[in-house]
């Protein structure tokens, strides 16, 4: 099993490598026959190709996207839970959603499974 740093290295590589648009990193951050399922109770992709068209198709469909921690990273058995905030522009108006990340790891501290709880719902215009 992953100790706590390595989760949480892992963590802050794949919020980081999102922000940067890095697909390569991102993708990495995940084993070769992880699951992803975001948000909670859409298809569950399987893989990292799938993974990877997931990471090209949220960019493609955002002007920008930018992953905050907004709380601790919760450690505990090989599985951790982390809340942060999604930044992106949609239009002229930079937007901001809440999500809590729900994740795996396999002994190299690398993605088995992640799950994302967000509602578009949450979605708001960033105040100034």
């Amino acid at each position: 099993m992953a100790d706590a740093e390595t989760i949480r290295d892992t963590i802050t590589r794949y919020l980081a490598a999102m922000s940067a648009g890095d697909r390569d990193t991102w993708v990495g951050s995940f084993a070769p026959d992880a699951t992803l399922e975001d948000p909670v109770g859409a298809d569950v992709v399987t893989g990292t190709d799938a993974i990877g068209a997931f990471f090209d198709n949220v960019h493609d469909m955002a002007d920008g996207i930018t992953m905050e921690a907004t709380g601790p990273i919760r450690v505990a058995a090989g599985q951790a839970a982390f809340p942060f905030r999604i930044l992106t522009t949609l239009g002229d108006t930079q937007m901001t959603m809440p999500v809590i990340d729900v994740m795996t790891f396999d002994d190299d501290g690398r993605i088995t499974s992640m799950r994302a709880f967000w509602d578009m719902a949450d979605m708001a215009p960033v105040a100034d």
